[in-house]
């Protein structure tokens, strides 16, 4: 039963590491990003409550279309910053 209990205790500390690693990554990478493209990743996908996007960019002061432009070029900078590949949509 020692070999399972042992088991189990490495694979919760691993998964601790990896989430307290991949959150300073995360977070490095979002420091990153100019003020505006920060506060809309911050207040949008960052805090315990989940805001619909109007919300958020209500509270910003910018129009819709600005809100998912810089929401774009956001996810693209942090796609970038954290080495995931992107594809825009109809290209392989």
């Amino acid at each position: 039963m020692k070999s399972a209990e042992d088991a189990t205790i490495k694979k919760v500390d691993f998964e601790r590491e990896r989430d307290e690693y991949m959150e300073k990554r995360i977070r490095r990478a979002v420091n990153r990003l100019n003020k505006m493209e920060r506060e809309l990743i911050i207040r949008r996908y960052m805090t315990l409550e989940e805001p619909y996007d109007y919300e958020v960019y209500n509270e910003m002061g910018v129009s819709e279309s600005k809100f998912y432009r810089i929401r774009e070029k956001a996810f693209y900078k942090l796609a970038f910053a954290l080495r995931i590949e992107v594809h825009k949509e109809g290209h392989p």
